[in-house]
C-alpha cells in the first residue's frame, strides 16, 4: 500500500513540531486530518507542496503549513515537497519562472541582466518572476497531483489483485 511507503519517508509529528518557524501554529499542528494518509489529503498536500516550492519567497515552510491547516491537507507531504526549491535548484527555477513571466507579458524591450539594471527595473522583473512562478506553480501542482492520484489508484488496484490470487 502507498501508506506504508509514505510512513517510512515522511517526517514525524515531533520533527515537524520542533521546527522553530512553525511554533506560531501552536495546537493547530495536532489536528488529526493533517497527519492522515488518505488519498485525498495526500493529493492536497502534494498540490500545496509543489505550488509553494515554486514561489520565490522566504519561509516557505510557514506558508505550506498554513495552507495545509486551512485546506486540511497532509502536512508532512506539503512540508517535504517545499524542499524541491533549495539553494541548488532556486537559481535555475527562478530564471525559468522569470523567462516564463516575460513570455506571458511579452515586454517591448528586453532587459539586459546586470546588477544595475536589476535595481532599476525591479518592478518589471518582480512582476515577470511572480507571474511565471504562479503559472509554473499551478501547472506543476496540477500535473503532480494528477500523477500521484493515478499512481495511487494503480497501486491500490495492484494490491487488491495480488490479494485475490
Amino acid at each position: 500500500m502507498p501508506r506504508k511507503k509514505l510512513k517510512k519517508i515522511l517526517p514525524t509529528h515531533q520533527k515537524i513540531q520542533e521546527q522553530k518557524f512553525l511554533k506560531i501554529f501552536g495546537n493547530l499542528l495536532y489536528k488529526k486530518g493533517l497527519w492522515s494518509l488518505s488519498r485525498r489529503k495526500v493529493i492536497l498536500g502534494v498540490f500545496i507542496g509543489i505550488f509553494v516550492a515554486c514561489l520565490p519567497m522566504p519561509f516557505q515552510m510557514v506558508l505550506a503549513t498554513l495552507l495545509a491547516i486551512v485546506f486540511n491537507a497532509n502536512l508532512p507531504i506539503s512540508f517535504l515537497l517545499i524542499f524541491i526549491s533549495n539553494p541548488l535548484t532556486m537559481p535555475p527555477l527562478f530564471y525559468f519562472e522569470y523567462q516564463l513571466g516575460k513570455l506571458i507579458f511579452q515586454p517591448s524591450s528586453a532587459i539586459e541582466f546586470s546588477f544595475d539594471s536589476m535595481y532599476e527595473n525591479f518592478d518589471q522583473i518582480a512582476l515577470c518572476l511572480w507571474t511565471g512562478a504562479i503559472t509554473l506553480g499551478i501547472f506543476s501542482a496540477f500535473i503532480s497531483m494528477y500523477s500521484v492520484n493515478i499512481l495511487w489508484i494503480k497501486s491500490v488496484k495492484k494490491n487488491r489483485k495480488n490479494k485475490n490470487y
